[in-house]
């Protein structure tokens, strides 16, 4: 699972004011094949989005992240 901020020049007018914006990735160790994504505020309900978003279209059941 990555979690990346999204760029303040990628940000829409209306996000600026509302706070961060993250988007979650899960990818694919092996081959970096992105399996699913989210957009959101860096929050664990994100977190929970992406991990049952991706379950199912991998067998993995060991998740690692970038803190």
């Amino acid at each position: 699972m990555v979690f990346c901020q999204k760029k303040q020049k990628h940000c829409e007018p209306e996000e600026l004011s509302v706070g961060d914006c993250w988007i979650a990735l899960s990818l694919a160790k092996d081959s970096g094949l992105v399996l699913s994504g989210r957009i959101g505020k860096h929050t664990d309900e994100l977190a929970q989005a992406l991990i049952e978003n991706t379950e199912g279209k991998t067998a993995c059941h060991h998740w690692q992240t970038d803190g």
